[in-house]
């Protein structure tokens, strides 16, 4: 079971890396860039 759980942690990981780059995963950091992306400005 160990060695699933670090072949599990290392892919996700990898996906965090491919996703987010080099920015931090602050969840306040994610939310405020998921909320930015849905408000839009109508005139």
């Amino acid at each position: 079971m160990k060695k699933w759980f670090q072949k599990f942690l290392k892919k996700l990981e990898e996906a965090n890396k491919k996703n987010f780059g080099t920015q931090r995963l602050d969840c306040c950091d994610v939310n405020q860039k998921s909320n930015q992306s849905k408000t839009v400005k109508h005139k």
